[in-house]
């Protein structure tokens, strides 16, 4: 595989109204949706911003993976174990990015996701070419916010529904957007 064939990808779950986060966490608990992502992401470099890091109850960052966190501030000392997963911090989302496709010539996954948060999206929109969308069926309350994709640059290429049940309060959707053109 070379680098061109590599993707960036932003893989988002949002309510109706654009909420990503509320007070540091997610406004809902989908399990499904956490494993989706989890199935997603395994075995990618993963970018986020230093909020979105500090949410993950892991130490260490999301396992089988590397974890490049954008950060100004932060400091993490031989964050990587010897398989090349663990963290590491990028100073802007342009080295994220740089780290990212540099492991993936590694990883051979074909694709660099980026998990957030709100102001890590806005930077990276213009350079995905690929956006997993989870598109929560409620109106919730939040503090952080995923811009509107404009539909005449992206085309849901596929779709899977899950409705309300015992283990998920709110239906949802998980939508694959690719950039048109």
């Amino acid at each position: 595989m070379k680098k061109d064939d590599v993707q960036i990808g932003l893989i988002v779950a949002c309510s109706e109204n654009g909420v990503i986060g509320r007070d540091g966490d997610l406004p809902w608990r989908l399990p499904d949706d956490l494993k989706h992502f989890m199935r997603s992401t395994k075995g990618h470099a993963v970018i986020m911003g230093r909020k979105t890091f500090e949410t993950l109850e892991m130490p260490r960052g999301l396992g089988g993976r590397l974890n490049v966190v954008v950060s100004s501030s932060l400091s993490i000392e031989d964050g990587i174990d010897g398989d090349g997963w663990g963290v590491v911090v990028a100073r802007s989302l342009e080295e994220a990015i740089k780290i990212g496709l540099e492991a993936d010539a590694r990883l051979q996954a074909g694709m660099v996701w980026v998990a957030g948060g709100g102001e890590i999206y806005r930077q990276a929109i213009g350079v995905a070419g690929v956006v997993v969308r989870t598109r929560v069926h409620c109106e919730a309350r939040g503090d952080v916010y995923f811009e509107e994709l404009d539909a005449l640059e992206w085309v849901i290429e596929r779709y899977e529904e899950h409705e309300i049940d015992e283990r998920h309060s709110c239906g949802f959707t998980v939508e694959w957007l690719a950039r048109r053109g």
